[in-house]
């Protein structure tokens, strides 16, 4: 009955794309299929089907969640944004040249992003949102779409409030949501490759995989880009070994998309929020991948 009412759903979530988006929701699927299949396959970080358990439950947050945390971000943003809205009376962007503009738009949006994902993983009551996002267990680029809607805009509402106050408008927040979209598809990806020269640079699979990773000593680590881990001393990628397994401990369940829409909400949620450093170093892990 459940594999049913997931097939289902990932139908309905489907036509609402249809619906919303026209064909091109399709269409953004197959290039996006194309790119990243091939790329998986030629350099898996670890050999598993594309066709993998829980697939449906993924894909079904791909078509919906990405309409959800859109809204939901700009809303939440501007809100965030009220208590310092009167700095957009200064003109700050207005007056400053484009490539200036740009550069400070691009370091204000990493930093966004950085302090709101470090949130859901300090604050008890977003990780209980931003748990269903780190139940992923088997990498790629699919995977990246598990996030609950709160989560997904909370986090994107970090980016956009100061943005938005500092005089930033809706295309520079469409430009971000877009970028950070693309990056999160690449960075889940399930891909070996460690990308030499720019590893510390730019967000690769190597560098978000360790984020993912149930290994005691990368938790609550690479939020965001190296550089910003870097500065605050939460960056973790060393050089002989790779994490062992992804997942978390908390009792989140792995299918269906409404399920991860209300556990947030149930009594399975409450004591997952503390999660307690012994229990997660407790648990036996398999021997460490080595580097290939």
């Amino acid at each position: 009955m459940q594999r049913w009412m997931i097939a289902l759903t990932f139908v309905a979530a489907l036509v609402l794309a249809l619906v919303v988006r026209g064909a091109t929701a399709l269409v953004g699927l197959a290039v996006l299929f194309l790119l990243f299949v091939p790329l998986e396959k030629l350099f898996a970080f670890r050999p598993q089907r594309v066709f993998r358990p829980h697939l449906l439950t993924d894909l079904t947050h791909l078509f919906v969640d990405n309409f959800l945390v859109t809204i939901g971000g700009i809303v939440l943003g501007v809100l965030l944004a009220l208590p310092v809205v009167w700095l957009r009376a200064f003109g700050i962007v207005a007056a400053l040249p484009f490539a200036v503009a740009l550069a400070l738009g691009v370091a204000v949006a990493f930093l966004g992003n950085y302090v709101g994902h470090r949130l859901t993983h300090a604050v008890p009551f977003l990780w209980r949102f931003h748990s269903v996002h780190h139940s992923i267990e088997q990498m790629d680029w699919v995977a990246s779409a598990r996030l609950h809607p709160v989560d997904g805009a909370f986090t994107q509402a970090c980016v956009i409030a100061p943005l938005f106050a500092l005089g930033y408008g809706g295309g520079t927040f469409a430009g971000v949501a877009v970028f950070f979209t693309l990056l999160a598809l690449f960075q889940h990806s399930n891909v070996r490759l460690r990308f030499p020269g720019v590893r510390w640079v730019i967000n690769t699979p190597e560098w978000h995989h360790w984020h993912h990773s149930i290994d005691p000593e990368a938790r609550d680590k690479n939020f965001g880009l190296p550089v910003i881990d870097k500065l605050f001393g939460t960056a973790y990628m060393p050089k002989d070994r790779r994490p062992t397994a992804f997942g978390t401990h908390d009792p989140v369940p792995q299918d269906g998309w409404w399920r991860h829409v209300v556990y947030p909400f149930t009594n399975a949620a409450h004591p997952s929020a503390a999660r307690a450093d012994v229990a997660r170093a407790d648990v036996a892990r398999p021997n460490p991948v080595p580097v290939a």
